[in-house]
Formats: structure tokens, sequence, C-alpha cells
């Protein structure tokens, strides 16, 4: 496809216009989705219209290249995104997570002098360069085996050498494995003590030979994100590559900032409810009632169904993007922390409810694969798992309710 937006009009594009551009390149992932779905395959071709469209640097401000959006701007592209095709939401998402939260901090970085600020400017340039000009993707390399995303708890370890960083370790649900041109890599320092570990992100090239990947995805939903497992043996990583040139600082940018940890997912789950909703009204519209020649949606108790499923995801959306405000007003604050979980929680747990109550109103026969409400109805149901868990938002909001320090890590689940 030929690239949506010009580079002289990239300054000039607004928000409205950003989330049009992800909702006009979205429109082509839908006649894919299913076969990637069946396939387990990951959507290539979706990668390529985004890199096309400019998208990997939709988080970039603009005087780089990129399209600036701030973060409600990105949360409601991302929706686009997901409402079209959930993995390629989730992974895209991925990719943002660590370009979007370096963007986030551009004023902070220009702010600082000194030999810390020009390694930081750097490693900015580098990244920015890497994801516009050079339309290369970064997965976010967090989770491991039985630990999860706690980052507290992590066991993949680092130690100096000379010129940089070794690697050793093991991470499992690294969207994009394989694919990816970078993974940013959380490890902990092997001299931290497992009390207060000091947590850094370390970008490992995919090409690094002590990279293994296992290709084990084969999942009930978002099937095409190729999750794998991926083995780190010895990994030399570069000085130059350490995220932001800053040690130690991952754990304590998280506990007070986790918005970029689960903001994204929260726009790809609310993309969901709100394919399922319209697929259902109009199936509803042009489905008849069994022995008559009037549409189901002309049925009284159908009304009433829809209404209540229309009051719920308008809800979420609202709950959704207030956050997404409050994030760019009050960023870091338990205020903004607290709604982040919240929309969170309110989209994942929403998805399941909404995509089975479809399935019972339009009926039996949209659990066909050639309907796409049961591939919603599986990809759903992986929004509770994803961090922070439906569980630990739960968690989160009550202990902010009750005037607790959620900012502080002893009062959080990471």
């Amino acid at each position: 496809m030929e690239s949506a937006v010009k580079e002289e009009t990239r300054t000039n594009i607004t928000s409205e216009e950003t989330i049009d551009l992800c909702r006009q390149v979205a429109e082509g992932f839908k006649e894919r989705s299913a076969k990637y779905d069946r396939e387990g395959a990951f959507p290539v071709e979706n990668f390529s219209d985004l890199k096309e469209a400019g998208l990997l640097g939709i988080m970039v401000p603009k005087e780089y290249g990129g399209l600036g959006a701030d973060f409600l701007t990105y949360t409601r592209s991302i929706e686009q995104i997901g409402k079209a095709d959930a993995s390629t939401g989730l992974t895209f998402n991925m990719h943002n997570i660590t370009v979007g939260s370096l963007a986030e901090l551009d004023r902070e970085i220009q702010s600082i002098g000194g030999t810390r600020g020009r390694v930081m400017t750097q490693f900015r340039h580098w990244m920015y360069e890497q994801s516009i000009q050079e339309r290369k993707l970064f997965a976010s390399a967090v989770s491991e085996p039985g630990i999860g995303a706690h980052f507290s708890k992590l066991k993949t370890t680092y130690r100096r050498v000379d010129g940089g960083f070794v690697i050793n370790g093991l991470k499992w649900f690294v969207s994009m494995a394989g694919y990816a041109d970078y993974y940013v890599v959380a490890a902990r320092n092997e001299d931290s003590p497992p009390e207060d570990p000091s947590l850094s992100y370390l970008v490992v090239e995919k090409e690094n030979p002590g990279i293994k990947i296992d290709h084990v995805w084969d999942t009930l939903g978002m099937r095409s994100t190729m999750s794998d497992t991926m083995h780190l043996t010895d990994c030399f990583v570069p000085t130059e590559r350490l995220f932001l040139g800053s040690e130690g600082m991952v754990l304590y940018k998280i506990t007070r900032e986790p918005h970029w940890l689960i903001g994204g997912f929260t726009g790809v789950y609310l993309g969901i409810c709100t394919a399922t909703f319209e697929f259902m009204v109009d199936y509803l519209k042009s489905k008849k009632i069994p022995g008559s020649d009037s549409p189901m949606s002309s049925d009284l108790r159908i009304q009433q169904r829809v209404g209540e499923m229309q009051i719920q995801l308008e809800a979420a959306r609202t709950v959704a993007y207030h956050a997404a405000q409050l994030v760019m007003e009050k960023r870091g604050s338990v205020e903004a922390n607290a709604a982040i979980h919240r929309a969170k929680y309110m989209c994942g747990e929403l998805g399941p409810w909404l995509a089975s109550l479809a399935i019972r109103t339009c009926g039996g026969t949209t659990i066909a694969k050639r309907f796409p409400l049961e591939r919603y109805y599986r990809d759903s149901r992986c929004g509770g798992l994803m961090p922070a868990t439906s569980d630990e938002c739960l968690m989160y909001v009550g202990k902010a309710a009750l005037g607790f320090d959620v900012t502080k890590t002893s009062e959080t689940y990471w």
C-alpha cells in the first residue's frame, strides 16, 4: 500500500487524523484475521502495512519524523487496530511499550545535561531512527516461567564486562519472537540483593548468537502473536544498548508509572469489545426471526439485551478514555495509576461477557469459524491474564481506595 501520510504532512497531522489513519490501515487486516488465527501465523502483511504508513513512529515526536501521538490518541488508535485484528493490536502494542515510553520522557531527557544527558539523547535518537527511518520492530522480553511479569521476582541476570554486558536467562510470552528486530530484555544485576533488585533494560539484536527461540506458541486465543520462549545464553550487549544508558531504573519506573505496561492492553481489548458489538448489531438486523420475515432486531427482548450490552460497552470506553486523559494530565499520580488499572479490569472482563452474550443472542450458527464471534470470544478470554491481571487490578484499585501508597514497590504486585 502507498504511504498513507506523506513526510511533509507529519508535522501537521492531528490526533483525529492519526486515529483515522489507524482505522484505514487496519481495514485490510479484517480479511486476513481468520487465516492468521487458524494457522497461528505471524501477521507479516499487517506489519508491512503498519510500517508503510509510518505507524512504527506513532508515539515519536513530530520533530523527529513521528506522528507525536499522546497517550489518549494512542489508546484510541490501538483500539482501531485491535478491533480489526487483536493479535496485530497486541503485538503492535509491544513495540510501543518501549518506543512510546521513551517518547513520553522526551522533555525530561532534554532537560538533563552533562554526560548522562548526552548518553540518553544518543540512545533516544538511535531508537527513533530505527523505528522511523529503518522501520525496525522492538519487542518487550519481560515475563518468565513461573514468575510472569512480576519484575521484582525476575531471574534473568546480567553482568558488566569490557564494552558492555552479558545476559543469561529465560523469557517466555515474548510476543513477535523471531520476528522483531530488537528485544528489550528486563534483567537484574547479578550482584543485586533479591530484596532490592537492580533491574535494567538491555536491547538485544535479533541476530545475537546467544538467542535461541523455541516456537511453542499454540494457544486458545491471540494465536498470531507468536509469543514464544526465548533462551539467552551469554548474550553480549554493547554499552550503548543499555536503555537510556541507565542501570537499575526499571522497577522504580514501572512502580510509579505503570500505564505503559497496562494501558495499551486496555485499548486492544476495548477494540475487541467494539468489534463484537458491531458484528452482533449487523447480524441481528439481517437475520430473520425463525418462521418470520421480521429481523431479529425487531424483537423487544433482543432490543433490551442489546441495550444492556451497549451501556456496558460505552461505560468501559468512557473509563478507558478518562484513564488515558489522566495519564496525560497527572502522569504517575495515584489517581491516574488507579484509573489505568480500573480501565484494564473493565475492558479485560467485559470482552468475554460481551462475546458470550453475543453468541447466545445471535444463535448457535455464529459459533462457526466463518463468523468472527468465536474468535472474538477466544481472544477476549486472554484479556484478564495480561499484565496487570484482573485480580491484580482489583487489588491495586482496592488499595488505592483504602489509602495505601500504591506508588511504593512494597504496595504493588510487581
